[in-house]
């Protein structure tokens, strides 16, 4: 599963020392948390719903949930031990702690006291030590990352010196706002990716020492968007980190080798057709298969990945319902054997479920069975984020 990968450069640029990292004590890895367990974000009723899933892929409601969060969820990440569950919201960001049965309790009123981003989308370092957040700056001059440390014990957040650490905005001499749709650390640690919709895809470096760079005018590809009716939204990057996967709109699924630097060269073959509005991009836990969620299409798309050179082909069966309307984010639960997707724009009275839960099939490889359905909350929900635990 993405989003806990290795920050110490971004540390680096933020004046904090740091030995490429050192495991700390009480950073959030020791939980006694052994169950497998989904949380979701949604952002009209401002609950966050929690659900167990069983070995059978059956899913039960958690304790007490859904959770009152006060304010619209917009993104979300849980720490390597499964100890916290982090919410972003406009507000700040929110901080739960895990309990042993998986539900989740507020710690300390939640929100950060220096918010200095309006999160998007966050991940959380392997070691659990520190949350890296992208959004938009609070001054709303530029898009931008924030660096916070972690208190292993209580969950709360420090921002660090350097904080927030500015994004592109285009090369006109006014800048471009843009709201970061994704980030991706990559799973050999050494390069961090933020989309950034019709400005393209941010390629920041963690290199040798711990020192971060963000990537020049010349790394926003060409080749990519191709035009300014090209939007890029989801990322994925395979076990080996040897590719980027990114979801663009108007345009498919677009395989790109990652070079020196974090450089990005198309693949021969890319982009892939899939459905309308790719929006979610997700490998399963082997590697092995690629997976877009077509916002537009209401359906997933699915692909087997050759891992030398990065082709795809379609599964069988591809694309596949989402099992409602609006797919957004895609999610592997703990075990690796299911994978979970959330509809943004279901109604259970209609039929249609939030939550929609998959289990790979036996026969045919990566083809996706339903296994399970559950509703977030008193619709209307608008589920805008999917965690699950490590």
């Amino acid at each position: 599963m993405r989003g806990i990968k290795v920050l110490c450069g971004l540390l680096a640029f933020a004046a904090v020392g740091c030995d490429f990292f050192v495991p700390q004590t009480n950073s959030g890895g020791g939980s006694s948390v052994t169950g497998n367990y989904i949380y979701v974000g949604n952002g009209n009723n401002r609950f966050i719903a929690g659900f167990g899933v069983s070995t059978s892929g059956s899913l039960s409601v958690l304790n007490n949930s859904p959770y009152n969060n006060g304010v619209a969820v917009i993104c979300s990440a849980v720490t390597p031990g499964n100890r916290f569950l982090y919410a972003g919201t406009t507000s700040g960001i929110f901080i739960y702690a895990i309990n042993t049965d998986g539900s989740i309790s507020v710690q300390n009123g939640g929100n950060i006291a220096a918010q200095d981003v309006v999160p998007t989308a966050m991940q959380i370092d392997s070691t659990g030590a520190y949350l890296l957040a992208a959004g938009i700056s609070t001054s709303f001059t530029t898009q931008a990352i924030g660096i916070y440390q972690i208190n292993g014990t209580t969950g709360l957040l420090t921002a660090l010196t350097g904080s927030p650490l500015p994004l592109y905005t285009g090369k006109a001499s006014t800048p471009i706002v843009l709201t970061p749709t994704e980030m991706l650390i990559t799973p050999n640690n050494s390069y961090v990716y933020v989309s950034l919709a019709s400005l393209g895809v941010q390629v920041l470096t963690l290199g040798a020492g711990g020192v971060l760079s963000a990537g020049s005018v010349a790394t926003i590809l060409p080749p990519f968007p191709t035009s300014s009716s090209s939007a890029d939204y989801g990322l994925g990057s395979d076990p080996s980190s040897k590719f980027l996967f990114v979801g663009e709109y108007n345009t498919g699924l677009r395989v790109l080798s990652i070079g020196t630097n974090g450089s990005l060269n198309e693949t021969s073959g890319s982009p892939y057709p899939v459905g309308t509005g790719p929006t979610g991009v997700m490998l399963d836990s082997t590697g092995t298969y690629v997976y877009v969620a077509n916002k537009g299409s209401n359906s997933i798309s699915g692909f087997t990945l050759t891992p030398a050179s990065g082709r795809l082909t379609p599964i069988s069966g591809s694309p596949f319902s989402s099992g409602g309307q609006l797919p957004i984010a895609l999610i592997n639960d703990s075990s690796g054997k299911y994978l979970a997707v959330i509809n943004s724009g279901s109604n259970g009275s209609t039929g249609n479920s939030d939550l929609q839960l998959f289990k790979f099939d036996v026969t045919t490889a990566g083809k996706l069975d339903p296994v399970g359905t559950a509703n977030t909350g008193t619709e209307p929900t608008n589920p805008q984020t999917l965690a699950a635990t490590h």
